[in-house]
């Protein structure tokens, strides 16, 4: 199955049949367990697993999944006493299997074959289109270990994708290329702040500097930080630059007036002081005595 294919026919789907937040969560809980076990037609997953990943409780849990097996989005057989329940997620683009009664009838082998070998020329010419997670049946072709899609990174370091997330990753993909959105998504991760929101903000802030390449981005990172070193006062000795220290007026008084007092004085200056002294005394008495 193509993960983003999926993802996109889901989103088209549910824009004319619309479905509750509980049950886009779980769908996409589910996909992603499924891209982990490598796209099983059916596969078990217990109730308390669906509860941790997808932030549900059981009750909601549970109408959330019978709200996707109505709606035809997966197809649930329950498991005997304490066993756990099987799904199978129902392929909801065109021309890849066709859905009936709840029985995948997946197409033969020669023509499988070569819908893949297409899009995978077309993955080779096109820069920036992102690539399927799992491609099944896949022969005679070399795994590419130089390509990372944003989508599955996000997956994998910043947990499960939900509905809002994935319809946003996938616009800014198209917008600037899987290539940005993979960077500002590792250096988030690199400053500890694991979330689409901070990653957001910095596709924006890219985007107003008119970056759109990785090569751009880097560039753009080594001239912030000279910036940064070229504002910090040399310490060292030789001919540094130092920051000019602004000295307060009181400080200046302050400083000037205790070294007046601090000077020593001299015997001249030792009478005329003692002169004033008794003038003031004698000033002092007469006014005194008046």
């Amino acid at each position: 199955m193509n993960y983003l294919k999926q993802i996109n026919a889901f989103h088209l789907k549910i824009d004319l049949e619309p479905i509750s937040v509980n049950a886009r969560s779980l769908w996409f809980t589910l996909m992603d367990i499924n891209n982990r076990l490598g796209w099983k037609e059916d596969f078990t997953v217990a109730v308390s697993t669906l509860i941790a990943k997808a932030g549900l409780a059981e009750t909601p849990l549970r109408r959330a999944r019978k709200e996707l097996e109505d709606n035809g989005f997966i197809h649930v057989t329950s498991g005997s006493g304490n066993k756990a329940a099987a799904y199978r997620m129902v392929c909801l683009y065109e021309n890849k299997a066709d859905n009936l009664n709840g029985k995948t009838e997946v197409k033969k082998e020669d023509t499988v074959q070569q819908e893949q070998t297409t899009a995978d020329n077309l993955e080779d010419k096109v820069e920036g289109i992102p690539t399927p997670f799992f491609k099944h049946k896949q022969k005679n072709k070399q795994k590419k270990t130089n390509t990372t899609d944003a989508a599955r990174f996000y997956q994998e370091n910043f947990g499960v994708i939900t509905a809002y997330v994935a319809d946003d990753l996938l616009n800014w993909t198209n917008d600037v290329g899987d290539a940005l959105v993979l960077e500002a998504l590792k250096r988030a991760l690199e400053r500890n702040k694991a979330s689409w929101g901070y990653v957001k903000s910095i596709l924006k802030n890219w985007a107003k500097k008119g970056i759109t390449t990785v090569k751009q981005a880097h560039a753009e990172e080594v001239a912030f930080y000279n910036q940064q070193q070229q504002k910090q006062p040399y310490r060292s000795g030789g001919g540094g630059n130092y920051q000019q220290e602004i000295v307060p007026d009181w400080f200046r008084e302050r400083e000037q007036k205790k070294s007046l007092a601090d000077k020593p004085v001299s015997k001249d200056e030792q009478r005329e002081l003692e002169k004033v002294d008794r003038m003031l005394a004698k000033l002092k008495s007469e006014k005194h005595e008046g």
